[in-house]
């Protein structure tokens, strides 16, 4: 190879270099995390508890959420009346989930920003058979029983800083069955948040 030509050839590949690895980092996204933790509103007679998770970016309009609620407040009698379905007396109760979202692109303002997220996922919730005549509940005691749900729902946000509001809402589903009678459902839910969050 003669020394002119590989003279060129590293010129050529000092270039390419320089333009290529510049635009890469200016394509690289700053990370964006964020930490949530509010209250959470369920469809049950005790509707009120908690809620937490953590939100991390993927890319510029995917973002993944961790997280889950918890319903503190002890439960009420079964309020279903004798003239609805028995599946009425099965009531949602705690929940984990991973829920992956799609953000839908706008312009930010200046000096503050807002995003909208469109979620689908699933977990494992936590329900409850408010029978009165079911073994296990009496007074504020009941029994949970596990099982797998698929949720979907969005969420929206509003952050001056670091510091934010998030609100949130899910269908959720999953199946019931009455043991007795061999009986089973697939009920939806709807949980709801309101949350405080910290990004960095």
């Amino acid at each position: 190879m003669p020394p002119r030509f590989g003279v060129r050839l590293l010129s050529l590949a000092l270039v390419f270099f320089a333009w290529v690895v510049p635009a890469k980092a200016s394509s690289v996204l700053e990370p964006q995390n964020r930490v949530h933790v509010g209250v959470s509103y369920v469809d049950a007679p005790s509707p009120f508890g908690i809620t937490g998770g953590f939100d991390s970016r993927l890319t510029r309009i995917i973002a993944m959420d961790i997280g889950g609620f918890a319903s503190v407040a002890p439960m009420a009698r079964g309020i279903a009346a004798e003239d609805l379905e028995y599946s009425s007396y099965f009531e949602l109760r705690h929940g984990v989930y991973l829920m992956p979202g799609i953000r839908i692109p706008h312009p930010q303002p200046r000096t503050w920003a807002f995003d909208f997220f469109i979620r689908a996922g699933g977990g494992a919730v936590w329900f409850a058979n408010t029978d009165p005549t079911h073994p296990g509940f009496e007074h504020s005691n009941y029994v949970v029983s596990p099982g797998p749900a698929a949720m979907a729902g969005g969420d929206a946000q509003v952050r001056f800083g670091s510091l934010g509001l998030r609100l949130s809402g899910k269908a959720v589903g999953f199946g019931a069955s009455r043991d007795a009678l061999a009986e089973s459902w697939f009920l939806v839910r709807s949980q709801w948040a309101a949350e405080g969050f910290f990004q960095w």
